[in-house]
């Protein structure tokens, strides 16, 4: 019962924090590229906006919310960036323990990875010709 009062809630909360997630949003100095500290930045953001128990970790509905922010940004502005974080950071690329929630920790470790494989000249920032 409480899962069927609270997913509604979460979905129209990830329609509301679905802009949080273009690609604008990573650049947060506006200055054309994406730092790590950008990233990390986000990465607390999403924590504050989809962990909704404030219990330090997003579980099935939380995330599925953040699934659909994630997803809901891409088709309104699908830029490479947007459309490689609705797959990049899927359930399955951050749950690495495979218990059904993501914790803070997970998620960093997950981000690591993501911003590291769109780095790919290795120079600690995301350029637009890497997007």
């Amino acid at each position: 019962m409480r899962n069927a009062l609270i997913l509604p809630a979460l979905l129209t909360l990830s329609t509301l924090a679905a802009p949080a997630f273009a690609t604008q949003d990573w650049d947060l100095d506006a200055d054309g590229t994406i730092t790590w500290s950008e990233v990390e930045d986000m990465r607390k953001r999403t924590f504050e906006t989809f962990d909704t128990d404030q219990n330090g970790v997003l579980d099935s509905a939380e995330y599925t919310a953040f699934d659909a922010a994630r997803s809901e940004a891409a088709e309104k502005n699908p830029t490479s960036l947007s459309l490689r974080a609705v797959s990049g950071l899927a359930r399955e690329n951050t749950d690495l323990n495979l218990d059904g929630q993501v914790t803070r920790a997970e998620l960093e470790t997950a981000l690591r990875t993501w911003f590291d494989r769109i780095d790919t000249d290795g120079d600690g920032v995301i350029t637009k010709g890497e997007y």
